[in-house]
């Protein structure tokens, strides 16, 4: 691809080569006071705001939040919105991970570092936050503007920036518990952190902290908002049920062929799912829903509403210095353990209509004699009287289908910093990898399970627990054990970046930085025996319900990058700021990205700033080279429409019987280009006395050739304007071919996102101490994205659009209030966002006057009080105690059904938690 240097690239390529050459003729002068690279920047300075929107989150506000992970940190800020959540984990595809994402633009398009440096994402993806530890961040800087000028891929929404501590020689011991007030997701944690050695004194200091934590599960049914897919409600005055089930039930239902009529008025064979449990005793079995003929499995009321998490990290730090420089070497270690529950296992299995289990297929009409009678209707090409029946079966006895992801996370950087010739600069080089092992329980072998119910062993028409004590014996020896497939991923870079005065301005000292850049990542998937479809006995097995075979791959890209910046202060109040950068993804692109941006201070108390630029994204490996492959089935469940039907048609396969998840395929795409961006901010700060502060920032960012896949529920809902997007799924078990849903990575249309950040912050002298009040708040204006080229744009503000199949929230904030009366200090954080149009889905009302109604809840706003109290002895020993939800506020209904497995509430914006007890005690030695 070639580099594309646009307007803004140009202007300041041309102001920074000019500054450079000046720079070679022009005496420096040694500043006394400290200078620190800010966020944004590459330029060692005075710390003071910049050009450039810049929230901090200093440690002191960190322990006063009450959060208890660097991902509860991150969702509580206002400016964050998406990304990936841990309740993703449960049946989500979050696979364990939390990721971050500023003003809901992706966690792929927020950057992540650590003290400067770029952490490790899976694949090239976005960073999981888990392997950052709470206990060693001394305070995180989010860049709420793209930063591609500086930062290179991925800074295209902002960047966060957490920073640890630095120079330390005390020594903490800090334990942590929490108790929600109903049972389940208990949490505790406890970490010891300490340094010896002041760098400035002795030449040397050494740091460590380690931490570990455990958060027990929260099931569904341990909530009366989450404990059931059945769930009724009002909507216009009218009482409606909602009921999200699954057709793959225990008893099972049978595929009934039967002779109706398609769009054309023609004579075709369907097939109706019935239960013979239903027509044997008049009504479903528990835990069911009848459906017709059929009867559907309440799976939400077995699921979990958040997952388990067990967390080990490391962090240590050395430093020494060498005459005027410093040499530092950091290692990061991360160990972290997450389960995800979700419903016993289904799948389709085949009966033998002549078979043991004759009698339960012959209660729905299932015989020999039946299907004769449509091969003499002339129907011979469709069936015949010997076909065995396909099963909708889940298997209950076997317990939940259980993901156990073990991430194991390692970081090792040496850096050497210092003065050479005038020059501030920084050499770094690192190491990092990223290690996901996938393990799997409630699932037996395929075939195997298989061969049970043909031998008539498992009976799959009786009541859960009525399995003899041979099938349950047989079944215990047919389960999948061990890893089912492992993901590594590394990266190996080198960063050289330097920086100092190089002319006088009107305004000051103009500051140029150059730095440059080169990375090597590398991913390998490393799928087990049984993903291969190579377990079992003889090496041709896989897990039943799951027809996926994995595909093993392995790739890597070389990157170099290089940059410079330039800060002139035009004038004594006027400060103008250039940043050019060029990169170079071997095999992939190259990209040169600009940015210009001011700082105006008319007056002491009053500061104007500004930005404009452009970025780009690089796609990850996983998106250029993974292999097309199944990747599990739909959120929801489809019936079979006529273009559904002729697609599958055409492609010579069947539609799922009567409505059921449809298996989706994924896979990498190297024709993917990377996504382009530009971005704008104009914002004020205003501080008219050291009491009262406020500041707000508008931005703007618009992204070409998006990343992304159509949303399912628009591409069923419109199959032949996908119609690129539909292949052939062969189940494994009867051998039947399906319509299936192809969700591979590709280039979507634009998108455009706008809003203002804004904070206020007041500081008052009161009879009971001082306090401190501050609201940071986003308010987001616009958020419009397009999934072809040229056609319409859909809005998601306030809006859980079904063709996006997400949510920005119009108000998201935190107000927190701090009052500090000697040793005391109470602080009540109120956290807030505003309301939406739920998903919509299509219902009749209990008494039947409204047929097809399109419901669309209007989702309320959702406000929570957060409590804690701490007392200090000695400036040694601190306690906490803390309430979280003080109001015990259950998340609002929600009826979106198309994304991980709870129901009842919309797992990505609340948590299932209520009303939680806390208790924190730190010790300072």
């Amino acid at each position: 691809m070639k580099t594309k240097l646009n307007a803004v690239s140009l202007a300041v390529a041309t102001t920074i080569a000019i500054a450079s050459s000046a720079a070679l003729a022009q005496s420096q002068e040694q500043t006394q006071l400290e200078r620190v690279v800010v966020t944004g920047s590459a330029i060692k300075r005075i710390a003071a705001e910049g050009s450039l929107p810049v929230q901090t989150v200093t440690r002191a506000e960190i322990e006063r939040s009450g959060v208890t992970s660097v991902t509860e940190l991150m969702q509580n800020l206002s400016s964050v919105q998406g990304g990936i959540t841990e309740g993703d984990t449960v049946g989500g595809g979050g696979g364990g991970q939390a990721t971050v994402s500023i003003h809901n633009l992706g966690g792929d398009r927020t950057l992540v570092l650590l003290n400067g440096r770029r952490l490790i994402g899976e694949a090239g993806g976005a960073v999981d936050l888990n392997m950052i530890p709470l206990s060693i961040i001394d305070r995180v800087e989010v860049l709420t503007d793209g930063a591609s000028a500086l930062y290179g891929s991925d800074a295209v929404g902002g960047v966060v920036n957490f920073i640890t501590r630095t120079n330390s020689t005390k020594i903490n011991l800090s334990a942590f518990w929490s108790q929600p007030q109903e049972s389940g997701g208990k949490e505790r944690s406890a970490s010891i952190s300490g340094g010896f050695g002041d760098l400035e004194r002795d030449g040397f200091n050494v740091m460590a902290a380690l931490s570990m934590d455990k958060r027990d599960q929260l099931s569904a049914n341990q909530r009366d908002f989450s404990k059931s897919g059945v769930i009724p409600f009002n909507y216009k005055g009218k009482a409606f049920t909602f009921f999200n089930g699954s057709g793959s039930t225990i008893p099972g239902n049978v595929a009934v062929p039967y002779i109706t009529k398609d769009e054309n008025g023609r004579d075709i064979i369907d097939y109706e799912l019935r239960n013979p449990y239903l027509a044997q005793n008049g009504e479903c079995a528990p835990q069911h829903v009848q459906s017709g003929a059929a009867c559907a499995f309440d799976y939400a009321s077995t699921v979990q509403a958040f997952p388990d998490r067990k967390r080990t990290n490391l962090f240590g730090s050395g430093s020494v210095k060498l005459g005027e420089h410093v040499l530092r070497a950091d290692l990061l270690l991360g160990k972290t353990k997450t389960s995800g529950k979700i419903a016993a296992v289904p799948g389709s299995i085949s009966v033998d209509a002549s078979g043991p289990f004759a009698s339960y297929l012959a209660a729905v009409g299932y015989t020999p004699a039946y299907l004769q009678s449509l091969v003499d209707a002339g129907f011979g090409a469709d069936v015949s009287a010997s076909d065995p029946a396909s099963v909708a079966y889940r298997a209950f006895d076997l317990g939940n289908r259980t993901s156990i992801f073990e991430r194991d996370t390692k970081g090792l950087w040496l850096s050497l910093e210092g003065q050479l010739a005038g020059w501030d600069y920084t050499a770094t080089t690192g190491y990092q990898r990223a290690k996901v092992e996938e393990s799997n329980t409630g699932y037996p072998l395929a075939k195997a399970f298989g061969n049970l119910l043909r031998g008539g062993l498992w009976n799959p028409f009786v009541l859960p627990g009525q399995q003899s004590d041979a099938a349950k014996a047989a079944a215990r020896d047919i389960m999948i054990s061990g890893i089912y497939s492992t993901e590594t991923s590394t990266m190996v870079n080198a960063d050289f970046r330097a920086s100092r005065e190089v002319f006088k301005a009107p305004g000051g000292a103009a500051y140029l930085a150059v730095g440059a850049s080169a990375q090597k990542e590398e991913v390998k998937d490393d799928p087990g025996a049984v993903a291969l479809g190579h377990g079992g006995p003889n090496g041709d097995d896989q897990r039943f319900g799951d027809s996926t075979v994995a595909v093993p791959y392995k790739a890597h890209r070389y990157t170099a990058g290089a940059f410079a910046e330039l800060i002139v202060p035009v004038l004594k109040n006027l400060e103008v700021t250039g940043g050019i950068r060029y990169d170079d993804y071997h095999n992939v692109a190259s990209a040169t990205n600009g940015k210009l941006s001011f700082k105006y201070t008319p007056m002491p108390e009053l500061l104007i700033r500004g930005s404009v630029g452009t970025g780009f994204r690089a796609p990850t490996l996983r998106q250029l080279y993974r292999p097309l492959q199944e990747f599990g089935v739909t959120a929801e469940q489809y019936d079979c429409s006529p273009e559904m039907r002729a697609m599958a048609t055409s492609l010579g396969a069947l539609c799922q019987p009567g409505k059921k998840q449809y298996n989706v395929f994924t896979g990498g795409n190297t024709q993917v280009k990377p996504e382009e961006s530009k971005q704008a901010t104009i914002g004020f700060r205003v501080e008219p006395t050291s009491t009262f502060s406020f500041g707000a920032d508008y931005w703007w960012v618009g992204i070409d050739k998006t990343f992304g896949s159509v949303d399912e529920n628009e591409a069923f809902k419109n199959v032949n304007k996908y119609s690129n997007l539909w292949l052939v799924y062969t189940d494994p078990v009867t051998g039947q071919k399906y319509l299936a849903y192809n969700g591979s990575t590709t280039n979507l249309g634009k998108s455009f996102n706008s809003g203002v950040d804004f904070d206020v912050t007041g500081r008052f002298s009161t009879p009971f101490g001082r306090l401190t009040s501050n609201v940071r708040a986003t308010y987001m204006l616009t958020s419009k994205n397009q999934l072809l080229p040229g056609e319409e744009y859909f809005s998601t503000i306030a809006d859980n659009h079904p063709s996006i199949g997400e949510v920005t929230f119009r108000w998201k904030g935190q107000w927190t209030n701090t009052l500090v009366a000697g040793n005391w200090a109470h602080t009540a954080n109120i956290n807030f966002q505003s309301g939406y149009k739920d998903f919509p889905t299509t219902l009749d009302s209990d008494d039947g006057t409204l047929v097809n109604e399109v419901v669309r809840l209007k989702v309320k706003p959702y406000t929570t009080l957060d409590w804690q109290t701490a007392y200090t002895w000695n400036k040694q020993l601190t306690v906490a105690l803390g309430i979280k939800n003080v109001f015990d506020k259950d998340p609002p209904l929600s009826l979106r059904a198309n994304g991980g497995h709870m129901l009842g509430f919309d797992y990505r914006y609340y948590s299932p938690m209520g009303r939680t007890f806390q208790v924190k005690a730190s010790y300072d030695f």
